[in-house]
């Protein structure tokens, strides 16, 4: 009896078990259900294209497509380039499980491996805006693979080659230029210091002359003026620009650059040198970031880097400016060529960031919507699409203002050089911030697939972080274009003349008026979106004005003045920018013709300058929208996100980044994960 009874309690259990396990999908009352594997489905299967993304691509890369795809197979070809397969695709992405000391050797080979294909060729032996552009287009694509790379490549040739052909003359040129894209010597650049970085005027390193050997003596004088950061230096660099006090017969000239040897053909540290490595970084460890000290370091006069002024062979200073403001000015204008690069691939990592997690939202389910209902996508949610698509437009608006810099720079002229050192410090500033910004909202936005290396979204924010602070810090940079907008706005109030260049001809007419009711048509018309910009800049403008010379007449000096006033200097560098990042995207817009491609541009616009208006609290807080007015364009951005999300695949598909060069979690990120994907 004990047995059988056993044996009913037995099969009772199976029974119970089986109820609740295997039920009929009818029975209401059920709360458990079986479920099927969840499976991939290629966003491409349920999304539609309204317009053509090949042509998208062409108004957003602008230039060199051709020469972009190519280099794009160069790399994907590469086996240097650490090519993995995931999910039935391959990917090149750097691996970051290396130590530091092996991502600095693979950026090395790296290098070699593209030069040997003739990626740098005429990087600075041709000149004319053809060779500038083609050379921007590859930092652009060698940007998407590695960033350590594209610093390297920065220090080399933008910083290093940049400051003998702009800052140097034709002995000069003659000598390292072509040394130099041959990698026959690896240059480096010596600006900061320990103790001094965007203040460059500060630097402690001096140099003084030799009268009897002919010989310029550069030494360290304390611990503060060690050179510090100075990529390449570490490891590899062979020479490098020494920027330095000068001081001729006890009078100090100021800022001056110098060519000096560092090491030796083989690697050996020349005499008269310290070098330390600077260490490991939260990013860029294959970049040699080192420290150097110059003890009594002797070099040929010829070395000194004489553009703008020279000593002669009996010692004697020479130069044609001579206020040392405007030499210094001068001297450092053409270092303005670094801002470019940095602030086109911050807008390029944005957009890998956003095509990364879009994707992933356009196959990735999370909750139902309805009882027993089947999951939702993630970018149908509309919290979701909140998150990214405004991203994404001014990710888009911001390539415009990237394409609208580099046409500045390669067709520069002596007087465009304050409009390009403006753009260029507004537009790196606001393009790195949003950076930041966005790779850190697409990180969350993937969950916990965005914290794995090998999807590149929370690896390149540690990697990205630095250009917020290097080649001039954002705050300060953003510090600079006020005092130039202040120094336009005196000088056409002293002379009573009508405002002329940096975008400020608006200031010359009425102000604009906002309608006191917001309709949607008014919201989304460029005129309105212009008209309130302008409003914002030219108001933000007098106030600051006013309250510099407020202070001012209070005895406060004019840096004094501008310091207190930095409240506003924020909120008008930020107009200033916008609104010049919006009239680039209008002026894209217009040469677009009617259609599908005209008309989602003309969404995109208006989500930019919208979120814009709704992210700016300056517009509230001096008044420019009520708060009526501020809550009918937040209303305004959400039925935007609704018009857009049909067309994200197809924007994200039209950015110009092979599959390649994404992260595995854009495509089947199931296989990507299965147990036959891992390594037995």
């Amino acid at each position: 009896m004990a047995q059988e009874s056993s044996i009913n309690r037995a099969s009772r259990r199976t029974r119970i078990l089986n109820h609740h396990l295997v039920q009929s999908p009818s029975d209401p009352t059920s709360c458990l259900q079986s479920n099927s594997c969840l499976s991939y489905t290629p966003p491409e299967v349920t999304e539609s294209f309204d317009f053509e993304t090949k042509e998208m691509r062409k108004i957003l890369d602008f230039h060199n497509l051709e020469d972009r795809d190519w280099l794009f197979r160069v790399i994907e070809q590469g086996k240097v380039f650490n090519g993995k397969e995931r999910g039935g695709r391959m990917f090149v992405i750097p691996d970051y499980n290396q130590t530091m000391e092996q991502q600095r050797e693979m950026t090395t080979k790296r290098i070699e491996y593209l030069l040997e294909r003739g990626v740098f060729d005429g990087w600075l032996m041709k000149k004319g805006v053809e060779a500038e552009l083609k050379k921007l287009a590859f930092l652009d694509v060698i940007h998407n693979f590695d960033h350590s790379l594209a610093v390297m490549l920065g220090a080399h040739f933008i910083l290093w080659g940049g400051a003998i052909q702009f800052m140097g003359t034709k002995r000069h040129h003659d000598k390292w230029l072509r040394h130099t894209e041959t990698f026959a010597l690896k240059g480096c650049f010596s600006m900061t210091e320990l103790g001094h970085g965007s203040n460059v005027r500060g630097i402690e390193t001096v140099t003084t002359y030799d009268l009897k050997a002919g010989e310029f003596v550069i030494n360290t004088p304390c611990e503060s003026a060690q050179k510090y950061w100075i990529g390449g230096a570490a490891n590899h660099a062979t020479h490098t620009i020494v920027f330095s006090q000068l001081n001729i017969n006890g009078v100090n000239q100021g800022v001056h650059a110098f060519i000096a040897q560092i090491r030796d053909e083989d690697g050996n540290i020349s005499p008269n040198i310290r070098i330390a490595d600077c260490g490991h970084k939260i990013g860029l460890n294959g970049v040699d970031n080192g420290r150097i000290w110059f003890d009594n370091l002797r070099i040929p006069r010829e070395n000194l880097l004489n553009s703008v002024a020279d000593v002669s062979p009996d010692g004697q200073y020479l130069s044609a400016i001579q206020d040392p403001d405007q030499r210094f000015a001068a001297f450092l204008s053409p270092l303005t060529s670094g801002r470019i690069p940095i602030a086109t691939s911050a807008v390029f990592s944005s957009k890998v960031g956003l095509a990364i997690a879009i994707r992933y939202s356009l196959s990735r389910r999370v909750f139902s919507a309805t009882p027993n209902g089947p999951e939702v996508l993630l970018l149908d949610y509309p919290s979701h699409q909140r998150r990214l698509l405004p991203l994404l437009a001014k990710s888009y608006a911001m390539t415009f203002g990237g394409n609208y810099l580099k046409m500045i720079y390669v067709n520069r002229t002596p007087g465009s050089a304050k409009t390009l050192h403006v753009v260029s410090s507004a537009f790196k500033a606001i393009f790195t911030w949003h950076n930041m910004r966005t790779l850190q909202e697409c990180r969350e936005a993937c969950g916990g697939q965005g914290l794995k290396t090998e999807n590149k979204i929370g690896h390149m924010k540690g990697e990205f972080d630095v250009q917020s602070t290097f080649e001039g810090d954002n705050t300060v940079l953003m510090q600079q274009v006020c005092k130039a907008l202040l120094s336009e706005y005196v000088a056409a109030k002293k002379k009573n003349k009508p405002f002329k260049g940096l975008g400020l001809e608006h200031m010359n007419g009425p102000v604009p008026v906002i309608p006191s009711n917001l309709t949607s048509s008014i919201l989304r018309s460029s005129q309105f979106q212009m008209n309130a910009f302008c409003l914002r800049e030219r108001d933000l403008l007098n106030r600051f004005a006013a309250e510099v010379s407020l202070y001012q007449s209070k005895g406060k000096s004019k840096e004094h003045a501008f310091m207190l006033s930095y409240q506003l200097a924020e909120d008008l560098g930020r107009a200033f920018s916008d609104r010049a990042i919006l009239q680039t995207f209008i002026d894209a817009e217009a040469n677009v013709t009617a259609g599908s491609l005209k008309n989602v541009l003309g969404l995109l616009r208006a989500m930019y300058a919208l979120i814009c208006l709704e992210e700016d609290v300056a517009f509230l807080r001096y008044g420019y929208l009520s708060t009526g007015n501020a809550a009918a364009v937040r209303k305004e951005v959400t039925k935007l996100c609704g018009e857009l999300r049909p067309h994200a695949l197809a924007l994200v598909s039209s950015l110009g980044i092979p599959d390649a060069f994404l992260g595995p979690i854009a495509f089947n990120w199931i296989d990507a994960n299965s147990w036959s994907s891992v390594k037995h």
